[in-house]
């Protein structure tokens, strides 16, 4: 006779299993006796969806010297392997202050005056090691007028 197999119940085993891998692979281990889990970039959290680096006090203050030397969030990012949205918040806490987005006021000037003398955009934010629309915001700041796209017509 088939029907034990053909009734049997496998829905618990299914859920165990599904409920294992959503958990994750981290072994049960009695409360209170935690293993300190490392990878290269040092602690790790335990059992969350995606590693966490644990910066020490000392890293932490290097992020935010690096950060007020005006070094880009996306190199200080790559050197303390975190997230770039992370330093935002760890310069806060270390009770510095943020930079405004977009060019200092020299280069403002600087952009205006490049793209005055007929440059693109795009030349304009080559030159400047910035995006074209950063470029864009800074000559509308200054009170030009953005030149419409396409070639001119050479008078």
């Amino acid at each position: 006779m088939d029907l034990p197999k053909r009734f049997s119940n496998k829905r618990p085993a299914l859920k165990s299993l599904i409920h294992r891998v959503l958990k994750g692979s981290e072994p049960r281990r009695p409360r209170g006796r935690t293993a300190d889990r490392h990878d290269t970039r040092g602690a790790v959290a335990k059992n969350s969806v995606k590693s966490r680096t644990r910066l020490t006090s000392g890293q932490r203050a290097e992020l935010v010297a690096d950060y007020a030397a005006g070094m880009p969030v996306k190199a200080i990012a790559a050197k303390y392997c975190v997230h770039r949205g992370t330093i935002p918040t760890l310069v806060k806490r270390a009770g510095g202050r943020l930079r405004l987005p977009g060019l200092s006021d020299a280069d403002r000037v600087r952009a205006s005056a490049l793209y005055a003398t007929g440059m693109t955009l795009d030349a304009v934010a080559g030159q400047l090691a910035v995006g074209p629309k950063t470029v864009r915001d800074a000559v509308v700041a200054d009170g030009l007028s953005v030149r419409p796209p396409g070639r001119r017509s050479r008078l």
